[in-house]
């Protein structure tokens, strides 16, 4: 993979891996093993002030499949639903990015 770009000025990209449900912060790649059972990433609940913030999940094991890994949209739209997210398709990888209110969280890309 190449390199992360992030839109919110001078921020850096934090990397993380994680195997338990977690809460993410803004512009951070989270490499998600899912081997233990499903994990569920609660997104950050200040996304309204932040336009453009941005959250990487990566299936790190290739896991999501059987397990999948569950983003809670923590009061915010994911694409213009009030409904959390389930990302189950094994190896992949989900790049959300905080567009406001109306539509929340979007899917950016991979």
């Amino acid at each position: 993979m190449a390199r992360y770009i992030t839109t919110t000025g001078s921020a850096s990209t934090t990397v993380r891996a994680i195997s338990a449900s977690t809460t993410a912060v803004a512009n951070e790649r989270l490499l998600v093993d899912t081997s233990g059972g499903t994990v569920t990433i609660t997104l950050p609940s200040t996304a309204n002030t932040l336009l453009n913030d941005t959250i990487q999940i990566i299936d790190v094991a290739g896991n999501f499949g059987s397990a999948a890994c569950v983003v809670g949209r923590n009061g915010h739209n994911i694409h213009g639903l009030a409904e959390d997210l389930s990302l189950d398709l094994g190896n992949s990888a989900a790049v959300l990015v905080y567009s406001g209110v109306t539509y929340g969280w979007v899917l950016a890309g991979s």
